[in-house]
């Protein structure tokens, strides 16, 4: 029987996958490293994540069949709990997400890797450790198809948190061979594909954001690679607990076959939006910051300080838009994983249950600001 341990349970992604693994009531154990004084605390934050997938009443009920170990996975190499000795797979998913504060960043995400994957060492009966980064560890000059390949030493990193999920990959590889290590990279992460926003609204006001300004910094014919929690979820659970896999890295991402192209995008907003204006949108030259202000101004404001992040935000999302990656995920499919929807399909989900785009942005407002651990930026580039 399996035993697993999850770090990262109470972020967005964790929590998608504890709600699918204890709904399917299969009899695995579950054991979360939760950040919490004591082990009540933790049913507590566990079942306050839960709750955005289930009614709060199953949501409680579902915490109270994990177990939980208060602790932090990055002293997770000091910690001597007799509970995790009989772990048989470790699903990695916390992270500091903060675009601010490097040396913080590299600490956590690196170093605080390597101190669990110490700690993996001494559980003799472990079958799988999946380690989970971001489809952006491949660095900002890759080609358009982006393909899996171990990090290299000379890739550009935009942000501290990719180039430190870069280093976390490369570090396991090398120090920790005798590990059963398998990497998955997520692409960018939005929206449940039936439940829509209610879970969270992370990334999904860019997007939104984006539909307002009219304003794109790539052609509108690209497209960008983005799938939903729930699929994302299960495609983790996939390669956690199937038992044979054919290699140790594999994006979880849209692919070619499930890109959101920006011109379909547009068009379900014009779907869901009849009464708006058609979407005739404008490219601007990322280097010319003035434009994407002044649209930003004239659509949004900028009368609070909140309105100030925001744009910043935008900014560093339209970054990573701009080079317009496709990650391919043959292997994933290969695997018998199905295809992801693309995000035209279940936007009238999200949509529906949407507050103001600057009130979802809050969702994602500390990673502009201060420490974010919980779990890997659902983005691509955009993580």
């Amino acid at each position: 029987m399996a035993r697993i341990l999850l770090t990262g349970a109470t972020g967005f992604l964790g929590g998608a996958v504890l709600h699918q693994a204890l709904s399917r009531r299969d009899g695995t154990e579950w054991v979360c490293l939760v950040r919490c004084a004591d082990a009540e605390q933790g049913y507590q934050r566990i079942a306050a994540r839960l709750s955005r997938f289930t009614d709060l009443f199953t949501a409680r009920r579902l915490a109270r069949q994990v177990t939980i170990v208060p602790g932090d996975f990055t002293r997770a190499d000091q910690d001597a709990d007799p509970r995790l000795d009989d772990v048989t797979h470790v699903l990695h998913l916390a992270a500091d997400t903060s675009y601010r504060g490097e040396e913080r960043v590299f600490r956590t995400n690196h170093l605080g890797t390597l101190a669990l994957a110490r700690r993996a060492r001494l559980m003799p009966k472990l079958r799988r450790f999946l380690h989970v980064g971001t489809a952006m560890s491949c660095g900002a000059d890759a080609p358009t198809l982006v393909r899996e390949a171990p990090p290299r030493p000379e890739d550009r990193h935009l942000v501290a948190y990719t180039a430190s999920k870069a280093a976390a990959e490369t570090s396991l590889a090398a120090e920790f061979t005798d590990l059963p290590l398998v990497v998955a990279r997520p692409s960018i992460v939005v929206g449940h594909s039936t439940l829509g926003a209610g879970p969270s609204s992370s990334i999904l006001w860019l997007v939104r954001a984006a539909d307002r300004l009219r304003l794109l910094p790539t052609e509108t014919r690209t497209g960008i690679d983005i799938v939903p929690v729930d699929w994302a979820a299960a495609s983790l659970l996939g390669l956690l607990l199937k038992p044979d896999l054919a290699h140790d890295l594999y994006h979880v991402s849209a692919g070619e076959g499930s890109l959101t192209r920006w011109p379909d995008l547009f068009r379900a907003f014009e779907t869901a939006d009849p009464e708006g204006d058609p979407r005739l949108v404008d490219r601007f030259d990322f280097a010319d910051r003035a434009a994407l202000r002044e649209r930003f101004a004239a659509t949004f404001g900028l009368d609070t300080a909140l309105k100030h992040a925001m744009l910043r935000a935008t900014r560093a999302y339209y970054m990573f838009c701009a080079l317009d990656f496709t990650f391919a995920n043959d292997r994933l499919l290969a695997e018998g994983i199905a295809a992801p929807p693309s995000l035209p399909d279940y936007l009238g989900a999200c949509l529906a249950n949407s507050t103001d785009i600057v009130e979802q942005f809050v969702d994602d407002l500390e990673m502009f600001t201060a420490s974010a651990a919980a779990e890997p930026l659902p983005l691509t580039a955009t993580a």
